[in-house]
């Protein structure tokens, strides 16, 4: 269970960001190590201010989570709310905007705003396929010549509102690692910078 830090204890960091430490490189990860892998995420010049704002307090939090280890799981959430801001900066109405994020999202796709190879995890997933195709290809167990096609945009149609409405309407408290976390992060950069054409 999460307790408030008691007030000497604030600027020492999480004894779980210690232990994910460990588990990730021995003795080598440290708190610049995090904070650089955080900084190196960027969105370009083109997105507006306001977005690039908001990305940047999402940064923040995420780098104060090696001090308070459950702020991992505010970057995931904000890292959804993220991608509703920018949707909405894309894609403005005028008068009362009544539009979810489904509706955004959708669209979004429906203008062909987001691509699956824009999204650095869904071109590692394609290039482990592929690698997989080529070694049975080469064992005579495969004689398919390509990898098979995905829907990736109706997957995140699909996926994205309900993995915010499930930060946003919460049934229980949830802790998510430091790798969720920077996932959430760089999924959400790669998803805005591609929003307003810079992939």
């Amino acid at each position: 269970m999460e307790t408030l830090k008691r007030a000497e204890d604030v600027q020492q960091p999480d004894a779980r960001s210690l232990c994910w430490a460990r588990l990730d490189r021995p003795d080598t990860v440290t708190f610049q190590d995090r904070y650089s892998q955080v900084a190196a995420l960027q969105l370009s010049p083109g997105v507006p201010a306001a977005v690039r704002s908001y990305f940047a307090t999402i940064q923040n939090v995420c780098v104060y989570a090696w001090f308070a280890y459950d702020f991992y799981a505010l970057v995931v959430f904000l890292s959804y709310t993220l991608i509703e801001m920018a949707l909405r900066q894309r894609l403005p109405v005028k008068g009362t905007d009544k539009r979810g994020l489904r509706n955004l999202l959708d669209e979004a796709i429906k203008l062909n705003l987001i691509h699956e190879k824009a999204f650095s995890h869904a071109r590692g997933i394609r290039q482990q396929r592929a690698l997989s195709l080529r070694v049975q290809r080469q064992i005579g167990k495969l004689h398919k010549s390509s990898v098979p096609k995905s829907d990736y945009r109706r997957v995140l149609l699909e996926t994205l509102p309900k993995l915010r409405n499930a930060f946003a309407h919460p049934r229980g408290h949830a802790i998510h690692m430091p790798g969720d976390a920077f996932f959430a992060l760089r999924f959400s950069a790669e998803f805005v910078n591609q929003l307003f054409g810079a992939t």
